[in-house]
């Protein structure tokens, strides 16, 4: 699906720029791209397996849908190289990033080239003339300590897994680092509504606020959070308790969720979505993972700001990913029921 969408989207620039999709395989020697075409140029002798691990200098440049910094830019330029006084420096020069860089750097871009068998592009120009900015060119260039060399430019894929991995990379780097320029803004306000519901096999786990009548009131508030346990194969409700709020319930959540990144996460993994994927769990499993059919997540919450998220999965990697945000959710809660302690 997201494939299509991408198709669809170049199709569409290709109309619209007068393109006639004409594609016309060229010679290095030529000096222009063909205007209103495409320009191919294939290296056969690029090898497709390259043998170092030792990356000695880096460059990409992409732009993307799904990342983006604070002031809410999406074009990202990363370069790795040894700067005028011979210090090997990582820079972001949209935002001006910059700080030596170090071997936990290095080693971790390695593991995206490996990761996405970006080799296999190796020697590999492909780029159509007048497309839209997110769509034009896009290179990865990397030179290692033996002497191999990875090159490729193709027309930008605003999805690129392997691109949005280059950008969490450096992110969480420079962040590592103190400086958190290439961070998005994140989500600041209290959660005011948050609702929890586990299925494991035929047993139902509840935790949300609800309505109850006048005659269910405590102290007069009729808006309480509940607790209950239901068992589908029994068709029996094992445990339901109502309690009043406490007064810094909506500061723990907010501060649990906080705590593992969940609505940056829900926001940048949002075209997965509806294949059960939300950002938590292992990005390999992407395709082809089965639901459980014994096991589901249904994860609702929303902020003061009026942002919300709506999970809802039925994938083994996707929970077991939320698992270690679950199981702090499942402490507190159980702490505030009576019938618990």
């Amino acid at each position: 699906m997201r494939g299509k969408k991408i198709m669809a989207a170049l199709l569409c620039a290709s109309l619209l720029f007068g393109l006639g999709g004409c594609t016309k395989p060229v010679s290095i020697l030529d000096p222009e791209p063909i205007d209103g075409g495409t320009t191919v140029h294939t290296d056969a002798n690029a090898p497709k397996v390259i043998q170092s691990k030792d990356i000695r200098a880096f460059f990409a440049n992409f732009y993307l849908y799904h990342r983006w910094r604070g002031d809410e830019e999406r074009f990202f330029k990363f370069e790795i190289k040894l700067n005028d006084e011979g210090t090997l420096t990582a820079t972001e020069r949209n935002s001006g990033a910059s700080l030596p860089a170090d071997a936990d750097l290095l080693t971790a871009l390695q593991e995206v080239i490996d990761r996405y068998n970006l080799a296999a592009k190796n020697g590999i120009y492909e780029v159509t003339a007048g497309l839209p900015p997110e769509f034009q060119e896009s290179t990865l260039r990397v030179s290692y300590e033996s002497g191999e060399s990875l090159t490729f430019t193709q027309n930008n894929n605003p999805e690129a897994k392997w691109a949005e991995a280059v950008y969490d990379v450096f992110a969480a780097w420079f962040s590592a680092h103190g400086d958190d320029i290439l961070q998005p803004d994140r989500e600041t306000s209290l959660l005011n509504r948050l609702d929890i519901r586990s299925v494991e096999g035929s047993i139902y786990l509840d935790y949300c606020g609800i309505n109850v009548n006048e005659k269910d009131a405590i102290d007069g508030e009729t808006y309480l959070l509940m607790w209950s346990v239901w068992d589908d194969e029994a068709q029996q409700l094992l445990a339901k308790e109502f309690i009043l709020f406490p007064e810094d319930y909506y500061e723990r959540v907010t501060e649990i969720l906080a705590k593992y990144d969940l609505y940056l996460k829900y926001e940048q993994s949002w075209p997965s979505h509806d294949d059960g994927y939300y950002g938590m769990g292992d990005e390999s499993l992407l395709e082809g993972e089965e639901d459980r059919e014994d096991r589901r997540l249904d994860l609702y919450g929303e902020f003061e700001s009026g942002n919300r998220f709506s999970i809802e999965t039925k994938k083994e990697s996707e929970i077991e990913g939320l698992q270690p945000m679950l199981d702090e959710l499942y402490e507190y809660h159980a702490s505030l029921f009576q019938s618990y302690r």
